[in-house]
């Protein structure tokens, strides 16, 4: 059997998987999308659906990475490199034309999608962090008001009375 014979049929195969990626990051996309819509207006039945949801399509793109890491191994060794050498410039040198086009959009695509995940994840955790932030900013002001409200009245309700500190000098003026 030829090197062409043996490659092409898991190089069509790795597309096939790419192309499987691609809805599921879109997938992802769409969830972290939604996720912000939540975040800016919090329900806790919402956020754990939401972070259910989103586990759900990352769990769907790990498996598909270890479909696609067991091609790449099949790949390596037919092409007789080390797993790590194979990349999308190899893979293009050996395969048919129509194939070279379709993972340089299949890697074009999934970069975009990667890059554009990534920054809408980073927003929705810089709104998080500043809602923690202001949370943390109420609890400490709420705390603040109880804990003087402790140091002014007696658990009768009454006021405490002030403890003096200075000594009286002159009673007439």
């Amino acid at each position: 059997m030829s090197l062409h014979t043996d490659l092409y049929p898991l190089i069509d195969s790795l597309i096939g998987l790419l192309k499987r990626e691609i809805v599921v990051y879109r997938e992802l996309q769409a969830t972290i999308a939604h996720e912000k819509i939540i975040l800016l207006k919090p329900s806790l039945e919402r956020l754990l659906e939401s972070n259910s949801k989103k586990e759900t399509v990352i769990l769907k793109a790990k498996m598909l990475e270890e479909g696609r890491l067991k091609l790449v191994r099949k790949i390596a060794k037919t092409l007789d490199l080390e797993e790590d050498e194979v990349n999308l410039t190899i893979l293009c040198s050996h395969a048919g034309s129509d194939q070279q086009t379709e993972l340089q959009e299949c890697q074009s695509t999934l970069n975009t999608l990667l890059a554009k995940s990534r920054q809408m994840n980073q927003n929705n955790k810089e709104l998080l962090n500043y809602s923690l932030h202001f949370l943390q900013g109420s609890v400490d002001f709420i705390h603040s008001l109880l804990s003087s409200a402790s140091a002014c009245y007696m658990p009768s309700g009454k006021i405490r009375p002030v403890a003096r500190n200075g000594k009286l000098v002159q009673t007439e003026g």
